[in-house]
């Protein structure tokens, strides 16, 4: 586990203090869950701006190669499976 020693200003210590008693919640829990949010929202910006990148590329959003081969695969499961019935065994009766 990390510990560090927060130098803050007075009015921001009392702020803190009132703010996690409003929630219930030590100051270490307080700001724990400040730095979780912030995480999550990071990631969120990330993926944010890696899509908006991927959507600038135009190369990346061509899908016009792949239609000859959807096709292909469409037209290849439209022909019905066929199973050959199985031999049937000679002396067996049921």
């Amino acid at each position: 586990m990390f510990s560090t020693t927060l130098r803050i200003s007075d009015d921001l210590a009392v702020f803190l203090q009132q703010a996690a008693k409003a929630e219930a919640m030590s100051v270490n829990a307080f700001l724990a869950g400040l730095l979780e949010r912030e995480r999550q929202d990071a990631r969120k910006r990330r993926l944010a701006k890696d899509w908006a990148a991927y959507a600038a590329d135009g190369d990346a959003q061509d899908v016009a190669y792949a239609f000859a081969a959807q096709a292909e695969a469409v037209a290849e499961a439209a022909i019905p499976f066929q199973v050959e019935p199985k031999p049937r065994r000679k002396g067996k009766t049921r």
